[in-house]
């Protein structure tokens, strides 16, 4: 009897299976709680790397467009009023087309993002994609920097060959917490905050009752 003991594979503690469980769960619920439509979710970390710039989609808009860099660029923040994600496409993060900034008629830093870039291929004006922890924007020669969108802040840096440069970011770790915390919570719908505080003792209560059937099995 002891020496078949010995020859049983080696169960993991229950503790350990528990929380494994828990925290699938509770993953995914919080997965579908942000993000119903998991499209948006994918495409959105695609375009990180490969942003839906369209010059044609902003070819209407040249007439009015100004040609100094500093110029376009407030152009572009007087067209496309700040809005977070949430209110705008009902996720906390979202990177859209230009078609869909302009279609919306506002957006957060990536949907102007795409449209001061787009504007820019189309007057052939170089800039450079800049990206933060948590910050999309547009560097160009003669830009004002502020404290938010300083060189030195960016994790990734593109040129206009598409040279990529990854660096160090400089950038403030309570600013970044503040950013993220506002954009991922503070704007977040009441009902969607419900069903994620929710998911937690459901993701507890799924698991136990995991627990318990497979115990249930073995014995």
């Amino acid at each position: 009897m002891v020496i078949g003991k010995e020859l049983r594979p080696k169960r993991k503690p229950k503790k350990v299976v528990f929380i494994l469980h828990f925290l699938i769960i509770f993953i995914l619920w919080t997965f579908l709680v942000l993000y119903p439509n998991p499209y948006r979710f994918a495409v959105s970390i695609y375009r990180i790397s490969n942003p839906a710039i369209n010059p044609e989609a902003i070819s209407h808009l040249l007439e009015e467009v100004p040609d100094d860099p500093q110029e376009i660029e407030r152009y572009v923040l007087t067209k496309i009023p700040y809005q977070f994600d949430w209110l705008t496409y009902g996720v906390p993060f979202y990177f859209p087309t230009v078609e869909e900034v302009l279609a919306n008629g506002t957006g957060d830093c990536k949907s102007r993002f795409v449209v001061l870039a787009s504007i820019f291929e189309a007057k052939g004006i170089s800039y450079r994609q800049s990206f933060s922890l948590s910050h999309f924007w547009v560097h160009y020669d003669g830009k004002e920097e502020n404290p938010i969108e300083l060189e030195t802040n960016a994790l990734f840096i593109r040129n206009d060959d598409g040279e990529m440069k990854i660096q160090l970011p400089q950038e403030d770790l309570k600013e970044i917490y503040e950013v993220l915390k506002e954009g991922f919570w503070d704007f977040m719908p009441l009902h969607r905050k419900f069903l994620f505080v929710a998911g937690l003792p459901m993701s507890i209560m799924i698991a136990y009752y995991i627990r318990k059937r497979r115990l249930e099995d073995l014995y």
